[in-house]
């Protein structure tokens, strides 16, 4: 094609023609979207514009009737141009040249830069026999000899022909001329969009719907299976080239992956997931596990996070140094390759859930709780749970657990075979370095050591070896107490992060003597583990362990009677039962037993305390308020009552007095009460401070300080008679649950509800007392059989007494009488919650009030244990059932 040709023009030497048809095409070679054809257009314009001058000289020079030899050589260069059978024919442009050799030097000095420009302007053309004339005629060492912009044009034409043509041109010489341009310029636009633009523009372009003749090359068939492919366009005609080649060579790996590519890309999957599977398996391919990994976030997304961890595959090194410190002994230990971390945070994004989704977390932020929730518990597919199982072992179980990994039975389902295959070669790597590896061993030397001082290498306390020493502590395994001793003083386990938690726990409990026992055999295996996990996630943070999913697992677990969990189980089963939660749990839990004793140390908490549904005894919310200071920031006044409440209690040592008395010290405040009142509280006998100065001062209620104030002024004064009545108990229950006091006034209240309910518990197990057992006046008498005692003493006695005989009997009968009713009214009054002092002032009373006497057939008894016994009519039933707390709820409604 000419530059006439391209411009759409006849010859012409007139300059506006020239120009009027560059501007008119310039619109259909934007030089953005098509920078080739720019180029051409403008190569052909300038070639254009110096033949119009050329023809201007020549019209002003005299008349030749013989051509010159480089006019020649121009007229046949563009008849090479114009023949497609020899365009593109590489042999008939090294003929052409041959004829340039024989030009003589002037002449081939002027024909160079036409032919370049001709060259230039003739649109597209086959970069291979370009260059060799380019080449031949030195065109690139001589770009100093024309202007700048010429150079500059030059030079990006030169660079351009130095790419390879998109195929053999060669191959299209018995094509028309329209063909040959067409299927060029279509070829090369589709890799430059591939080299230059997004996958996106272009697919779009390769859409479009087009007939080219295309030249039999294997090469260009095979980049454009790779192009397509890679763009996500699937082809029949592709994909039976594909097939074909596959055949041909089927040890050719890319042509493997091409078939898999266009089977996937054209719907299918079956035969492409064979392809796929065979890349992986025989050849560890990456693109083989990223479409594995999609097919499986499609079609079985629950099982996406164990084909990830299935990938994670590191080489299975076995050649260890002797040399603790040598750089090798990292090599083959637990450890995650970077694109698995990468794989992780894409499965984050995609809406996973349950154990899927708790295992990626896990995986990504280290929070192990949720799934080994998910691990202990009941399962709706129990396979898949099993597979989470096996897993999870391979972070965190020794050989035992990983043993029976490497026995899984293999499955039928392709996915789960995969799964399986990568599980095998972990664990079976995993195996080897627990039990090969000299860092491992020596670890374990170490553990099982019988010496008095073993001696750990101190390779293992420093640097890398040491965080390598620390990753086989994170497995599951029992130890002994003095192993457990041992790895605490050399490793202080309290001081590493939250993966080593739960080897720290161990540790406390051996210091008690409770060690975990040894691991069976077959189900065994995960039983241990399962009874371990729930163990030491509960003691790790009770607060989110104890879900009613996990009590139920709990519930359905048979514990060893050695295991540590076994005194706890028990405990959670009746709470679990009875009070359907176990939000009391914290109140049940025993100093006494070790297991106990962690766990309430990891349970203490001001929230956890006022939230108990059982009332803690004062050591334990002593530890509370010990455990949260910065809570009672905001109630400092509170604080102080709780402080002298438990100041003044018996209950805590010499040691909680001292910390309590400063921390009353500590509390300073300007009002003029208030150093009577903290010398009152220290002494129990606390003055009131002034209603309004705890209003609006410190915000407190007054009205519940001073009931507080009250009880602990009876306690201190009277001990077990100096507990409130039941009205005044269950005005301080109410209180204590109201959420608009202050935490430290809350907690006052709890510390003297539990006061009292130790002195009320004293009495609440002995049995009622005979209303007939009259004699026994530290007792307590009901409504009905106190009228019938005084009934019987008013008219019975009288009678009595005048059918005697005589008046010594008579006298006598009508003492006894007497002291029977008395006594019948005192313990009455007991029954009241009232004693001796009540019944002096009532007698006093009656002279002036002689209805007073009556009010005892009508008051009501106390519903709850007192100072006197438990109430009458209470039988065989437990007054205190679930505590005071529970009761006064429950009489509270």
């Amino acid at each position: 094609m000419t530059c006439w040709i391209r411009l759409g023009i006849e010859p012409t030497k007139d300059h506006d023609i020239i120009r009027s048809a560059y501007r008119s095409r310039l619109p259909e070679h934007h030089p953005e979207t098509d920078p080739q054809g720019f180029q051409a257009l403008r190569a052909a314009y300038d070639a254009a514009l110096r033949f119009a001058r050329q023809e201007d000289i020549e019209d002003e020079a005299p008349a030749d009737d013989e051509p010159t030899a480089a006019r020649q050589t121009l007229v046949g260069f563009e008849a090479l141009l114009s023949d497609p059978t020899r365009r593109f024919n590489s042999d008939a442009w090294l003929a052409f040249m041959g004829e340039l050799d024989q030009l003589p030097l002037e002449a081939m000095e002027e024909v160079s830069w036409g032919l370049l420009y001709e060259l230039i302007s003739a649109g597209p053309i086959s970069n291979h026999c370009a260059r060799l004339l380019a080449q031949r005629l030195g065109w690139s060492g001589r770009l100093l000899d024309v202007e700048f912009d010429s150079a500059r044009q030059i030079d990006e034409f030169l660079q351009r022909i130095e790419e390879p043509d998109p195929f053999d041109t060669a191959l299209m010489t018995h094509w028309s001329a329209q063909a040959q341009l067409e299927t060029l310029w279509y070829t090369r636009t589709l890799d430059y969009l591939y080299q230059h633009h997004s996958l996106d523009e272009f697919k779009r372009f390769a859409s479009l719907y087009t007939c080219l003749p295309l030249p039999a090359g294997d090469s260009l068939s095979r980049r454009w299976a790779e192009q397509f492919s890679q763009a996500g366009i699937g082809s029949k005609g592709l994909l039976e080239l594909c097939t074909e080649q596959h055949r041909l060579a089927p040890q050719d790996l890319d042509w493997l992956y091409l078939l898999a590519c266009q089977r996937g890309l054209l719907g299918l999957e079956e035969l492409a997931l064979q392809c796929w599977v065979k890349l992986w398996r025989e050849h560890r391919y990456p693109k083989a596990a990223a479409w594995l990994l999609k097919l499986c976030a499609e079609r079985q997304p629950k099982r996406l996070p164990l084909l990830i961890q299935a990938f994670d595959r590191l080489e299975n090194f076995r050649d260890w140094s002797h040399d603790l410190a040598h750089v090798s002994q990292a090599y083959g230990s637990p450890s995650q390759r970077p694109e698995t971390l990468g794989r992780w945070f894409h499965a984050r994004q995609l809406d996973l859930s349950g154990i899927a989704e708790a295992f990626v977390l896990w995986r990504i932020g280290g929070d192990e709780l949720p799934l080994l929730a998910w691990l202990i518990g009941e399962h709706a597919d129990p396979y898949l749970c099993r597979l989470y199982r096996h897993a999870w072992a391979l972070h965190r179980g020794d050989v035992a657990l990983l043993q029976q990994v490497m026995n899984e039975p293999d499955s039928d389902d392709v996915l789960d075979a995969l799964l399986l295959e990568g599980f095998k070669y972990q664990a079976e790597q995993q195996i080897c370095w627990l039990t090969q590896a000299p860092i491992p061993l020596a670890l374990k030397s170490f553990v099982d050591s019988h010496s008095a001082q073993p001696v750990l290498a101190p390779e293992l306390q420093k640097g890398e070896p040491c965080d390598i020493a620390l990753l086989w502590l994170r497995r599951l395994r029992p130890y002994d107490q003095s192993a457990l001793a041992r790895l605490d003083q050399a490793f202080s386990l309290g001081k590493h992060d939250e993966f080593h938690r739960g080897v720290c726990l161990m540790a406390q409990l051996a210091e008690q003597g409770v060690v975990l026992p040894a691991i069976g055999e077959g189900e065994a295996v995960w039983e241990w583990h399962r009874q371990t996990v729930f163990l030491q996630s509960l003691l790790d943070d009770p607060r989110r362990w104890l879900t009613p999913a996990n009590v139920q697992s709990l519930e359905q677990m048979n514990v060893d009677r050695d295991h540590p969990l076994a005194r706890l189980q028990p405990l959670l089963r009746r709470l679990g039962r009875e009070q359907g939660g176990l939000s009391s749990l914290l109140g049940w839990l025993q100093d006494a037993d070790p297991v106990h004793a962690l766990l309430a140390r990891r349970f203490l908490g001001v929230q956890q305390a006022l939230d108990s549904a059982k009332l803690l005894g004062n050591d334990r919310l002593y530890a509370c308020m010990c455990s949260e200071p910065d809570v009672f920031d905001d109630d400092a006044l509170g604080l102080m009552l709780l402080c002298g409440v438990l100041y003044r209690d018996p209950l805590l040592d010499t040691e909680q007095h001292r910390y309590l008395l400063s921390k009353i010290a500590r509390i300073t405040s300007p009002v003029d009460w208030f150093e009577s009142f903290r010398d009152g509280l220290l002494k129990g006998e606390p003055p009131r401070p002034p209603r309004q100065s705890l209003e609006e001062g410190d915000s407190t209620d007054s009205s519940t300080f001073y009931l507080a104030l009250d009880a602990l002024k009876g306690l201190v004064r009277y001990g077990g008679f100096g507990v409130p009545r039941s009205k005044a108990l269950q005005q301080m229950q109410r209180e204590k649950d109201n959420p608009a006091h202050g935490p430290g006034l809350r907690l006052a209240l709890s510390a003297l509800l539990s006061w009292s309910e130790r002195l009320l518990l004293a009495k609440a197990d002995s049995e009622p007392v005979s209303p007939r057992a009259f004699w026994k006046l530290g007792s307590r008498l009901g409504r009905k059989a106190f009228f019938g005692q005084a009934l019987a003493c008013l008219v019975l006695t009288p009678l009595i007494a005048l059918l005697s005989g005589s008046s010594v009997m008579g006298i006598a009968v009508l003492v006894l009488g007497l002291g029977i009713l008395l006594g019948a009214v005192l313990r009455r009054l007991h029954d009241l919650g009232r004693g001796l002092p009540m019944m002096v002032v009532g007698a006093c009373l009656t002279p002036v009030l002689p209805f007073l006497p009556g009010v005892l057939f009508f008051l009501p008894g106390e519903k709850l244990p007192n100072c006197y016994g438990v109430p009458p009519d209470s039988g065989t039933t437990n007054t205190l059932s679930g505590g005071l707390q529970a009761t006064l709820r429950r009489l509270n409604g």
